[in-house]
């Protein structure tokens, strides 16, 4: 899955438990609450893991219920992605200049899709 071009400047990386997916089609955020953060290394390798899970083919739902913020050393959120493990879909999200990129397919039953979704529920 590709990364947006900012991906290198991650500190920390903040996994968020979507609870209501109304209206995603809206979303300027990933809406939700962090349920743990990730720092330097740790963040680095949650990173590499979802930019190696492979491209899907999109379908319909979009009821994400998990997803990432990523900050910089200064706290400004670099991107945020929310992940539907149902539909396939990941909606990438970059705040400046306020992108909004449209949903990307993912292989949710990979090994890195797998590894994905279980390091999420460790939370």
């Amino acid at each position: 899955m590709l990364l947006p071009a900012t991906s290198p400047q991650t500190h920390s990386l903040e996994c968020v438990r979507i609870d209501d997916h109304a209206e995603s089609h809206k979303w300027t955020a990933v809406p939700g609450t962090a349920v743990g953060t990730l720092l330097d290394q740790e963040a680095a390798e949650l990173l590499d893991v979802v930019a190696s899970i492979p491209t899907g083919d999109v379908m319909r739902c979009f009821m994400p219920g998990y997803g990432i913020r990523a900050r910089s050393a200064d706290g400004l959120i670099l991107f945020e992605i929310a992940f539907c493990f149902q539909c396939n879909n990941a909606l990438v999200l970059q705040p400046e200049p306020h992108k909004r990129q449209d949903l990307v397919g993912f292989k949710v039953d990979s090994r890195r899709g797998q590894e994905l979704l279980a390091r999420f529920r460790a939370f």
